[in-house]
Parts: C-alpha cells; sequence; structure tokens
C-alpha cells in the first residue's frame, strides 16, 4: 500500500503560509540584481488608502499643472464630453492639415501615424481612418511594410511575405540599407515575395498599388495580379526613393517577386484610391519615438515628396515608463523636443499632433492600479508640445483618467488586453472615435475663424 502523504501536504502548506506571512514583513527595496516587493495576503480585503507620491525626484504635480493647463483651452470652448485639441501655436500649427480636408475629395490627403505597440496591428488606426474615409472619402489601408512581425494579425490587410531581411530602428542596421520613412528597411533574398490582399470582412478590391523601392541599377520585378496575370514592372535607377504602380486596378490579390535583387532596398507598398483620405499606419514595437534619430534627413524629405504629409501623428511614451523610472523623463523630455524640432523643419507645411500617452496599469499591492509615472509622462509631453509649438491631444484623459485601463479590460466586451496596457479591437474604435470627433471640432472652429 501506499504511503499517506497526507502529513507531508500539512506541512508543505505551512511552510508555504509561513513564507508568504514573511514576505510580508519584508519591505519592498530595488536591487541591481534582486529586487523585492512587499506581499500583502490580505489585499483584497484591506480597505485600502490612496498614498501620496512623495518620490524626492518627483515634480510638484500642482507646479506642471498650472503651467500647463493655463495654457490650454478653457473646458467653455469644447463640446460636453469630448476632449479637445491643445494647440500651443494659437492655430498656425494645425492649419495645415485642417485647410486640406476642403480639397480630399479632388486628390489624396495623407496621415503619418507613429507609434509603439500600442496601434500596431491597425488596432486604433483603422478605426481612425475608417471614421475620416466615411467623411471625407478614400478607401485603402495606404502604406504597408514589406514584411511585418504581426502582418497575420493585422486585420485591415491580408499580408504574407517570404525570404526577406528586416533592417530597423529596433532590430538590426547596418549602413548599405538605409532606413526608410517607416524606419525600416527591407533585403529581398532569393525568391522574396510580399503579397497582399483585401481584408477579409470587409474585401474592397485594391485600385491604387504603389511600390516604395531605392535602387541604384534598372530593375525588373514581376507582379502576379489576381493569382493569374502576369505583370513585368521596370523599376528605374536613381538614389532617391521612388515608387512603382502597377497597372492594373480592382485587384483582388497581388504579389511582388525579385530576382536577381541585389542592391535592390524596398520599404513597403501602398494601396488606395486616387483621392480621399489615407492613414498610414508606422508602428513599431519598443519605439520611444528618439529612434527618428536615425533616419536621414534625405530620406525623410524623399519619402515627403512622394507622399506630401499633411498631418503626422506622433503617439509614444509607454515604452519609456518603468517600474523603476524616477527620473522626470529629463531626457526623455529634451531629446523628444529636439526631434519634433527637426521634424517641424523636415516638414514645414505638415502640421504635427503629439498624442499624450495612454493608461496602462501594474499590479500594487495585489491590485491593478494605474502606473504612477503614467500622469508624469502626460505631463511631460504636454510640455514637449508647448516647447515645440505643436499640438497635444490629452488620451490618458479621454479613456477616463486615472484607472480608466483597468475599468477598459473589465468592461464587456473587454476594450483591452489583460496585459493593462493595450486596447482590444473596440477598445481602440472607441478611442479613435473620440480622436476623430477632437480633430472634426478643431475642423470646426477653424471654419468659423476663417468665415469672421
Amino acid at each position: 500500500m501506499e504511503k499517506n502523504k497526507l502529513y507531508q501536504a500539512a506541512w508543505l502548506t505551512w511552510l508555504t503560509l509561513c513564507g508568504s506571512l514573511l514576505l510580508y514583513f519584508i519591505p519592498s527595496s530595488p536591487g541591481k540584481t534582486i529586487s523585492f516587493r512587499k506581499m500583502d495576503l490580505l489585499s483584497d480585503i484591506r480597505k485600502v488608502e490612496k498614498k501620496q507620491d512623495i518620490r524626492p525626484s518627483a515634480p510638484v504635480k500642482d507646479t506642471i499643472l498650472s503651467q500647463s493647463q493655463a495654457k490650454r483651452k478653457p473646458r467653455a470652448q469644447c463640446a460636453p464630453q469630448l476632449i479637445c485639441l491643445e494647440d500651443f501655436s494659437e492655430g498656425a500649427n494645425m492649419k495645415w492639415f485642417l485647410q486640406s480636408l476642403s480639397y480630399a475629395r479632388n486628390e489624396p490627403v495623407r496621415i503619418a501615424f507613429f507609434g509603439d505597440s500600442f496601434i500596431e496591428g491597425d488596432l486604433l488606426t483603422m478605426s481612425f481612418r475608417d471614421t475620416l474615409q466615411l467623411l471625407f472619402g478614400g478607401k485603402g489601408v495606404g502604406y504597408v511594410p514589406l514584411a511585418s512581425e504581426v502582418a497575420h494579425f493585422r486585420t485591415t490587410i491580408q499580408h504574407d511575405f517570404g525570404n526577406i531581411d528586416t533592417y530597423s530602428i529596433v532590430s538590426q542596421r547596418d549602413g548599405r540599407f538605409p532606413l526608410g520613412f517607416s524606419g525600416h528597411c527591407f533585403k529581398p533574398n532569393e525568391a522574396a515575395y510580399a503579397e497582399y490582399r483585401p481584408a477579409k470582412k470587409k474585401p474592397t478590391p485594391f485600385e491604387v498599388m504603389r511600390l516604395f523601392y531605392q535602387t541604384p541599377s534598372t530593375r525588373t520585378m514581376e507582379c502576379i495580379v489576381n493569382d493569374t496575370l502576369s505583370i513585368t514592372t521596370t523599376l528605374a535607377r536613381g538614389r532617391s526613393v521612388q515608387y512603382a504602380t502597377v497597372p492594373q486596378s480592382k485587384a483582388n490579390s497581388i504579389r511582388f517577386m525579385f530576382t536577381n535583387a541585389d542592391s535592390l532596398n524596398l520599404y513597403g507598398a501602398s494601396f488606395e484610391t486616387p483621392t480621399g483620405i489615407f492613414v498610414d499606419n508606422f508602428s513599431m514595437r519598443g519605439n520611444s519615438g528618439i529612434g527618428f534619430s536615425l533616419i536621414s534627413d534625405n530620406m525623410f524629405t524623399e519619402f515627403n515628396a512622394l507622399q506630401q504629409y499633411r498631418l503626422i501623428v506622433l503617439q509614444y511614451g509607454l515604452n519609456v515608463v518603468s517600474l523603476t523610472d524616477s527620473t522626470n523623463f529629463t531626457s526623455y523630455e529634451i531629446n523628444m523636443v529636439r526631434t519634433v524640432n527637426r521634424l517641424k523643419k523636415l516638414f514645414p507645411e505638415t502640421s504635427i499632433l503629439l498624442v499624450g500617452v495612454s493608461d496602462r496599469a501594474s499590479n500594487q499591492n495585489g491590485k491593478f492600479l494605474t502606473h504612477p509615472d503614467i500622469p508624469l509622462m502626460r505631463d511631460v509631453q504636454r510640455r514637449i508640445a508647448e516647447k515645440t509649438k505643436i499640438t497635444f491631444w490629452d488620451m490618458y484623459e479621454a479613456m477616463g483618467g486615472e484607472n480608466s485601463i483597468v475599468k477598459y479590460v473589465d468592461s464587456k466586451p473587454a476594450l483591452a488586453a489583460k496585459d493593462y496596457t493595450h486596447l482590444t479591437y473596440w477598445g481602440g474604435r472607441k478611442i479613435a472615435v473620440k480622436m476623430a470627433h477632437a480633430i472634426l471640432f478643431e475642423r470646426n472652429r477653424h471654419e468659423k475663424g476663417a468665415a469672421h
């Protein structure tokens, strides 16, 4: 007969309980190799009192708010339940984009939406794009990289690829492969290909298909349209970035194939219509926004000569906030001010919108609460917009402020993922609509001001 293990199990349970109680009396202390965080076994039933953040390096909250909020638009000028844009240029910054909306029915109006993993998969930008295209025309997802680690996660376009090496801001880099506008450069190997198909749920055929590239010598590329029609396209040589247009419209699939591709640098493809609004998603997991310094001035201007962006949106911050950061993000603020000023110089007729950090929660003594550095980062970003005289939109406040991400996770359907950081489709849609409404409200204000 087997020996009864009940006695050993009881001892193991008792030792586990004693160990857990011991952890309660060990104070939280960060270390270089090992960090201790205090454990509270009764946190779920204990009444928690909110404590004031007394970190010595943290700036005085009242000082930050008094300096930043003093220049914000009074609440009375904004519609109820709407978080308005805060334009620190007194209207000079946003005019380029707002004026362009009046002719979107006659020519393309492009938005470059840069961000980190918060917008990857097109979760937020797809609803933002759909809302604007519904009002101002246009169909298509715009720019798509040649290869992507979230290609099969994105639902707004079907994307497959093979035999392609990726160079980027956050991965390997090589001077022979200059990073493009999106922060990527792709090197095709033998039998390389990239295939695109319309979204499964709303399969709208491609009308205008373009491929962005750079090559020192003339190349040819084979395109397979609708799985049957083979078209050979010439890629003209040149030192600057160019694009080749596929001479076929109403396509339900396009497959780019490359042979003898030495010295051919590829960047991405674009899918759109001749007129309307287009929102290009330039997401990059792990990017903080400072990585723009790795993209040359020439690359920025060459791409913009082809695209003529009217609005650049910057969504960053989550990768900078960490559990142990107590530096006030001074270095980040200095670098981002430099980055934004550089973009203003390179894009003198483009509006720039800085989107504040979203809410994010961390486990604090057994409860998920807003990370204490999130409001601080939001205030730093508002200061960046103020110093560079661009426009700011407070996404943290638009979500509902403190602990809003927790409510998003608990919603039915869930508006955020269980990591208490990233949005779901429904959460992305909710935020995108609020952002679009803020822009439309600003457009109405702009038109009324122009009329007077």
